[in-house]
């Protein structure tokens, strides 16, 4: 285990902000991370925020501690919750449902460009996450979803593989009914996977060499 002192903030939204849809008594992942790190005199903050959107990350920098050593963000999801309604827009062909969805997939790059730019000014080594699959009962939502979400992972990805930034595959974790509090939060066991690709990152990535890999720590 690396012995540097490090500080590990969480930005982003309710992925990592989850406490509202744990059981009570029950940790959330800030909790879960806190509990982890202090064996190694680290330290963990959360500054992100249930709710929240790209747009608001870079309030959420503005916050971060002098301190600081890595940034980890998980962010998207509302924008994408913000995209359903297209889910009914009517069509005349697959082709046109296509155009659709580009424009969604257009909209969602610009943003997340921005939030990234907004982000790697601070020159803290930086780590990115997927958008999880929600679990919706309706099969038919479901696959929509589904297929929506690939859209805006290619972006996530993409945008991150430009700049050298390592992602944590939370679409590939979260593989198991357990790991959600409802059909879109985390519960304790999908925090604690969270958690546990937080620190493989952390201790595993070769940050100084400015490359992108894709994590994704079953257990």
């Amino acid at each position: 285990m690396v012995s540097q002192i490090r500080h590990l903030i969480l930005l982003g939204d309710s992925i990592f902000d989850n406490r509202s849809y744990v059981g009570r008594d029950q940790p959330a992942v800030i909790d879960q991370l806190k509990a982890k790190v202090k064996d190694f005199n680290w330290n963990a903050t959360l500054l992100a925020v249930d709710g929240n959107v790209l747009s608001d990350v870079g309030n959420q920098i503005k916050h971060v501690p002098s301190d600081a050593t890595h940034l980890f963000i998980s962010i998207g999801g509302n924008n994408a919750l913000s995209y359903m309604h297209h889910l009914n827009d009517s069509v005349k062909n697959v082709g046109e449902a296509l155009i659709v969805l580009s424009k969604i997939k257009k909209k969602f790059e610009k943003d997340y460009v921005d939030m990234l730019t907004k982000v790697t000014k601070s020159k803290l080594p930086v780590t990115t996450c997927t958008i999880y699959n929600p679990r919706f009962d309706n099969s038919h939502q479901q696959t929509m979803c589904e297929t929506g979400l690939s859209a805006l992972n290619d972006i996530i990805i993409t945008e991150s593989t430009k700049l050298g930034i390592p992602v944590i595959d939370l679409k590939t974790i979260f593989n198991d009914p357990n790991d959600y509090a409802n059909s879109i939060e985390p519960d304790v066991q999908g925090g604690m996977k969270i958690v546990e690709n937080i620190l493989y990152v952390v201790n595993n990535h070769r940050f100084d060499e400015n490359i992108c890999s894709i994590y994704a720590r079953m257990n």
